[in-house]
């Protein structure tokens, strides 16, 4: 079987990854847009779901190469500095069997391209058609290439050019926030090192970690109309009445390294396949970034689609389209459910007046409640 993967992301890498190690009778190719393979940088924290799954694709080491295993969580009220969730990751390793990782995008990302064979990644090809062919489908490209295969697989992200030429009826929704992200050489102060902090406030959070020794990765989704652009001036600013922890961030970070994203999810679709074209992570079910959630369920559709596609022989339709079902079957409740909870969590974290009152209240009297819904998603 001939398979076109759109995309050298997380998913579109680790899906060529799980067919090339485990379904070598299987044949992808994987076409990226951009002119060089590069990621978008940034911090992932890597929960006990995404470990398997990387220990699945023979990369559970890199967690111990170059991640940092992080001791505990921390969910703090900006404007009390009362501490809202506590949650050692002894505890999480015990129940689940890792506890959680901090790890650079770029080192999984060029993990998973470091592992396929060469040949398998074609870079400076952006898509610009799809079209059914009745023993295949043919993508082409601006550059002027064309490829067919018997199964496209979308892996670009929310903006997919497959979903919006193959599912125009697919619209983003935007969460009415805008995540600025930022890569500092300091240290957080010592009771922070080694874990992952949030601090809540009325309409802003923000969250960091460390990713190496001298490397700390924040993120500060504020409220803010899309398009609209934030300096680091303004971010300062904007967080002065935050802890100084977060202001001592904020300054130390260059301003070239700090990158403005609008947060936008995707209603549920119907169907993440239709015909021989099929989606994956986030351009099946993007989310925004509030539960650490994003790439593990990426990984998740990945090594699922190359599992339900690995007993086909001759791409006969109906066997393909009863593979994907199944495919979007043993998916969709988890990553659907993950897109609704982390607008839930986003809106809750950042939420004034009597709502943040009672959600302290809340999460100080039953902690057990929130740990259930954070860690809904480990299993």
């Amino acid at each position: 079987m001939n398979i076109t993967v759109i995309g050298a992301g997380i998913s579109g890498l680790a899906l060529a990854r799980a067919i090339t190690l485990h379904h070598p009778h299987h044949r992808v190719q994987v076409h990226e847009a951009q002119a060089t393979l590069r990621s978008i940088g940034g911090g992932l924290i890597i929960p006990p779901n995404s470990a398997r799954v990387l220990d699945r694709l023979g990369l559970g080491h890199i967690l111990d190469a170059y991640g940092v295993p992080l001791t505990d969580m921390q969910i703090i009220d900006a404007k009390t500095g009362r501490t809202l969730y506590h949650r050692p990751q002894t505890a999480v390793a015990q129940r689940h069997g890792r506890g959680l990782y901090s790890l650079s995008r770029t080192v999984l990302h060029r993990s998973l391209a470091e592992t396929l064979p060469a040949g398998t990644i074609h870079t400076g090809h952006e898509l610009s058609g799809v079209e059914y062919h009745f023993d295949g489908v043919a993508a082409r490209f601006t550059n002027g290439a064309e490829t067919t295969a018997d199964l496209l697989v979308s892996a670009e992200g929310r903006e997919s050019r497959t979903r919006q030429l193959t599912m125009p009826e697919t619209q983003l929704v935007h969460t009415g926030q805008v995540a600025y992200r930022g890569l500092t050489t300091i240290a957080p102060l010592p009771q922070y090192h080694n874990s992952f902090v949030e601090y809540w406030g009325r309409g802003r959070r923000f969250t960091f970690f460390r990713l190496a020794e001298n490397l700390t990765y924040w993120h500060a989704p504020v409220t803010q109309t899309p398009g609209a652009t934030r300096k680091k001036t303004d971010l300062l600013r904007e967080y002065r009445d935050f802890p100084e922890q977060v202001i001592e961030l904020i300054a130390h970070t260059d301003a070239e390294h700090i990158h403005g994203v609008d947060l936008s999810d995707i209603r549920p679709l119907p169907h993440w396949h239709r015909g021989k074209v099929v989606l994956i992570g986030d351009a099946a079910h993007a989310t925004s970034p509030n539960l650490g959630q994003g790439a593990a369920q990426a990984l998740e559709d990945a090594y699922s689609l190359a599992t339900q596609l690995a007993p086909l022989g001759d791409p006969d339709l109906p066997t393909l389209s009863a593979a994907l079902g199944r495919y979007q079957q043993e998916r969709e409740a988890a990553a659907n459910a993950v897109v609704h909870r982390s607008r839930q969590i986003g809106q809750l974290g950042q939420a004034g007046g009597a709502v943040r009152l009672l959600r302290n209240i809340g999460m100080t009297l039953s902690p057990e409640l929130a740990r259930e819904r954070i860690e809904a998603f480990y299993e």
